[in-house]
């Protein structure tokens, strides 16, 4: 069977996946004759199964299929030559997460295969644009509950969308994603029956984004004073949208907020900003603000301040430090 299919402790299934995720070096070729005297395991099955499909030379590409036929079985290895066909330079896990659900290997060992072979394929001349596609997850599309394991060895990726489907277990998928170094989340039409404050223990996260999408939440995330980390030292762009919010004053501090927008949210107060004195843009349309409090006086930074469509009794609002400030609109919807 191999040392690699008796790897009952993962010690030299970890060091292959090191070779894999290397970008400094294109070790796939040295990968691959490893396995060819090693034998291979589930992850090695989505390693081979992805370089088979995307890697650039066509000897090292037909390699991994010859390896994948020896310990992959007939349909694993008709998806591979299917793809393969099909596979494009750009191609988007986000069009194959819900086709190419294998009982033989992790979507996510796949991914990763993926992601390198085009990684080495652009070696020269790698664009910003590039650049972040490389360290970009889409996973709008992604059918499951919750991500395995295998996700954390995708520990380039920065930013991530999550799960588009109201059954998505956030919960049980931190335990996973605290492994990358995530710096955008982005949420959408996912049930959230408490506000996601467990993302604020991200230690790099600088951009939230929570869309309701075309899910209909039957009542708002709640805020519970008990759940920690309440507030994140890192965030700097806030976005919820549609989302109803309910205890919000226990949210915060949020020091490094520049940018918040929270539209028809029913918020009801803005009071977990008050220490976020480096805001340039704070849009609040559609809420249930009653009292806009004077604590925006001290953003001195402001230069946008949307507060339109909220029902206000009272505004305490001194601009006379806001000399940035270039567009101001308050409007009353009673």
């Amino acid at each position: 069977m191999g040392y690699i299919a008796e790897d009952t402790t993962g010690e030299f299934t970890a060091q292959i996946t090191r070779l894999l995720r290397d970008e400094s070096t294109d070790n796939i070729p040295l990968l691959l004759e490893i396995v060819e005297g090693g034998g291979v395991n589930r992850r090695i099955i989505g390693y081979l199964f992805g370089i088979a499909v995307f890697y650039a030379k066509k000897p090292v590409a037909d390699q991994a299929l010859s390896i994948l036929r020896q310990y992959a079985g007939p349909e694993t290895v008709k998806q591979a030559e299917k793809l393969r066909e099909g596979a494009t330079y750009h191609y988007n896990e986000s069009e194959y997460l819900g086709k190419y659900q294998n009982p033989e290997f992790d979507i996510f060992d796949f991914i990763l295969a993926n992601k390198m072979c085009l990684w080495h394929r652009a070696s020269v001349g790698r664009s910003a644009y590039f650049e972040v596609s490389h360290r970009t997850l889409h996973l709008a599309n992604y059918p499951e509950r919750s991500v395995s394991a295998s996700i954390a060895t995708l520990d380039f990726i920065r930013y991530i969308t999550l799960p588009a489907h109201k059954n998505f277990d956030l919960v049980a998928a931190m335990e996973h994603l605290q492994h990358l170094p995530l710096e955008s989340v982005h949420l959408e039409n996912i049930r959230l029956d408490t506000f996601p404050t467990l993302l604020f223990g991200l230690s790099r996260l600088r951009t939230l984004t929570i869309k309701k999408g075309t899910y209909r939440p039957r009542s708002p995330m709640q805020v519970f004073a008990e759940h920690s980390p309440l507030g994140s030292s890192t965030l700097e762009k806030l976005s919820i949208d549609g989302y109803p919010i309910s205890g919000e004053q226990f949210l915060g501090p949020f020091p490094s907020l520049k940018e918040v927008e929270i539209t028809r949210c029913s918020l009801e107060r803005i009071d977990f900003l008050k220490d976020s004195l480096q805001l340039t843009h704070l849009i609040l349309r559609g809420n249930h603000l009653t009292y806009l409090p004077d604590l925006l006086g001290r953003c001195t930074r402001l230069k946008w301040l949307d507060a339109s469509n909220n029902p206000f009794k009272k505004i305490e609002l001194d601009l006379r430090e806001l000399h940035e400030l270039v567009h101001l609109e308050i409007s009353l919807n009673r």
